[in-house]
């Protein structure tokens, strides 16, 4: 599914993306820190509202009890190139300030939100030293 995921994003900055990813029709959606176990390739294929609907109701998906990330992060899901620099330069025209920006891959699908942040931060300090 074509859409833009974002963790621990403020109101003001989640009002921005949506803006900017209205603009290219694109869906954002603001997942909530209770599905923060899941993996991110199931929270891309399903709206959340839905599969939040499922956890909370007792489904089999397990519920993460911490606190949100500590920076926020935009998880971009089945983009096509030129969708993704249309969408990069939307953000930075509107000037949306968030930490952390990633692509859904198949090599990061079957993580969960927690070591999707735990690989960005890792990443970040490689990249500072």
């Amino acid at each position: 599914m074509v859409k833009l995921l974002v963790f621990g994003v403020q109101a003001e900055e989640l009002a921005k993306i949506k803006r900017a990813a209205g603009g290219l029709k694109l869906r954002v959606e603001a997942v909530p820190v209770f599905l923060y176990r899941q993996r991110i390739g199931v929270l891309a294929e399903k709206k959340t509202e839905s599969l939040a609907e499922s956890v909370q109701m007792g489904g089999e998906e397990e519920l993460y009890q911490g606190g949100p990330v500590k920076e926020s992060m935009i998880l971009i899901c089945g983009l096509s190139d030129g969708q993704l620099d249309k969408l990069l330069a939307a953000l930075k025209k509107a000037a949306v300030q968030v930490d952390f920006k990633a692509v859904l891959t198949a090599a990061n699908a079957n993580w969960n939100v927690l070591r999707l942040y735990a690989e960005l931060e890792r990443e970040r300090r490689a990249y500072q030293a």
